[in-house]
């Protein structure tokens, strides 16, 4: 299973924290998701919501800006509430898609 795989499965509830990181490990991926700090509830995953464009994107997903460790973020209508990551490159993984941040706002990956 590749990274985005896992991640995905997470940000959906169809894998737990302990076993996507155990997937992670197996994948020989650099990731790991922190348990204090990366944990989605099933309350956040039950309002956790995208659509067909970045901006539909509602809920709770997993920020990855190189450094190792994953973010947990909060995400409305495509923004995210307290992350602003400027010109750096970051991925964000909610409900089971993959957008790039620019700045605050989620869009399609490039390239």
């Amino acid at each position: 299973m590749t990274t985005n795989e896992i991640l995905n499965k997470y940000t959906t509830g169809e894998m737990t924290l302990p076993e996507a990181n155990e997937a992670l490990k197996e994948a020989d991926s650099d990731l790991y998701l922190d348990p204090n700090r990366n944990v989605i509830t099933p309350e956040e995953l039950a309002e956790t919501r995208v659509g067909v464009t970045p901006d539909e994107a509602n809920g709770y997903g997993l920020m990855d800006h190189g450094v190792g460790c994953m973010e947990k973020v909060h995400v409305v209508n495509g923004k995210t509430v307290d992350v602003n990551m400027g010109e750096e490159y970051a991925l964000v993984y909610i409900a089971g898609h993959k957008y790039q941040l620019k700045g605050d706002t989620l869009v399609e990956p490039e390239g």
